[in-house]
């Protein structure tokens, strides 16, 4: 069977057919990440690049999968008789771990409490059932494989300890008394602890450089991740400066071409005006050319203000609407003020600052034509992952009707719609408030 998802074209690779059962096996695999992933400390859970996540992880993922199969042991023990006690603790101690993992970011108190417990209980199975000589000695070795596999860093210390209790185990094995057909049936007390030691030894050295050896293919993976990823900063780095270099040599041709011939067309316009009658047909027209090219300078202005590499600087627009606005209200004699939030290190989308400028020009219009305010404010306020930009006047706000509509307002709500702005209008008799909130991006985490 194939499993498909989405447009295979898309794709433009064969696909195989699936082995029988590995869609079970992968779904029950990202489930056990999901599991992982929530006992993890909740500013770890989805940073990646925290210096801790792979430590955590691996021990979390290798205790949790430890834990259920801890849990085995309990019910078999006690079906032949045998006290369960001891496991039970066991696996209390090791659920302590993951929970301090998940609400301290801890493991190694927990976990340094949990050997030495384990290292009690052991012991006392081994006591009570023939000592050196006891099948619980292999429990030893189960917990050196546990030990070494879960702590990448200190695991290894285990074959010291267990070398340690197994000498500390034959000496009491010699001083037990056990009757003298023991030693003749089992070897003597001095090769079980030869053959456990070796053991230990040969398990112990086998994992401890597995995880060395993974540990060391990981960190030069990181290491060449992170040398690619500065090749990629600098190309980067340097295609934004070749940018950046395009947009201003753009933005300073196009204000000494552009700027000089409209500058021209209003000058000549103004002389034909000069040189017509109040009462002459085409009065009208010559007066329309030049507010058209008034006009059309202004806006070349804010799209050579966009085209600076500042534009998407949340803070750089921000000013740029305040400088607007005070110029633009001190021909009415109406109040202008302006409060801002401290906005640094976040980005706009390449295309909202433009956007974001149409919209409160036409806000600020709209308030001369409409309100009769006496009074304006403009304010940016800064959230985690958005910015607000809201202009609020004291004017009366007047209901639209059949004759008079609100394109200004419909051009603005269009604006928002299409660009993904949220818009809120909050109008009141005495008062009008418009919002905008544009998602920034962070510039410290990329988010």
């Amino acid at each position: 069977m194939v499993y498909l998802q989405g447009n295979t074209a898309d794709w433009g690779i064969l696909l195989l057919p699936l082995p029988p059962g590995f869609k079970n096996t992968y779904l029950g695999q990202m489930q056990f990440d999901r599991i992982v992933t929530y006992f993890l400390p909740k500013h770890i859970q989805h940073n990646k690049t925290h210096p801790r996540y792979n430590e955590l992880r691996i021990v979390l993922s290798t205790t949790m999968i430890g834990l259920p199969l801890m849990l085995i042991f309990p019910p078999v023990i006690h079906l032949i008789g045998k006290p369960v006690i001891g496991f039970l603790i066991n696996d209390f101690l090791v659920l302590t771990i993951i929970l301090s993992i998940k609400f301290w970011g801890h493991y190694r108190i927990p976990m340094t409490i949990t050997a030495l417990v384990t290292y009690f209980i052991i012991y006392d199975w081994i006591r009570s059932s023939g000592y050196i000589y006891s099948s619980n000695v292999s429990i030893l070795h189960m917990y050196l494989l546990a030990a070494v596999w879960a702590d990448k860093r200190y695991g290894w210390w285990v074959i010291f300890t267990n070398l340690g209790l197994f000498g500390f185990i034959y000496y009491q094995t010699l001083h037990a008394g056990l009757p003298a057909g023991v030693d003749g049936a089992l070897g003597s007390p001095l090769y079980a602890l030869v053959m456990n030691a070796l053991i230990t030894v040969f398990f112990g050295g086998f994992l401890a450089y597995l995880q060395y050896d993974q540990e060391s293919d990981r960190a030069k993976i990181r290491l060449l991740q992170d040398r690619r990823i500065s090749v990629l900063d600098e190309a980067v780095k340097q295609r934004t400066e070749q940018l950046n270099t395009m947009r201003e040599t753009i933005a300073t041709d196009f204000h000494d071409e552009t700027g000089n011939m409209l500058s021209a067309i209003t000058r000549q316009a103004s002389l034909l005006k000069l040189k017509l009658t109040p009462d002459d047909e085409a009065r009208p027209l010559v007066e329309s050319i030049i507010r058209n090219s008034k006009a059309l300078y202004a806006s070349s202005k804010d799209f050579l203000w966009h085209l600076h590499h500042n534009s998407d600087d949340p803070q750089e627009l921000f000013h740029y609407l305040t400088s607007y606005g005070q110029n633009y209200y001190n021909q009415f004699d109406i109040a202008f003020s302006s409060m801002g939030e401290e906005c640094h290190d976040k980005q706009f989308p390449s295309s909202a600052a433009l956007n974001i400028i149409y919209i409160f020009k036409e806000a600020m219009t709209n308030v001369v034509k409409h309100s009769g305010a006496k009074e304006v404010v403009f304010e940016m306020r800064c959230q985690p992952a958005s910015i607000t930009y809201s202009l609020r006047d004291n004017g009366n706000w007047k209901e639209s009707d059949n004759v008079h509509e609100h394109y200004g307002l419909t051009n603005m709500e269009r604006r928002c719609q299409k660009n993904g702005f949220d818009f809120n209008l909050a109008k009141q008799t005495s008062a009008t408030l418009i919002e905008v909130t544009i998602r920034v991006t962070d510039l410290n985490t990329n988010a």
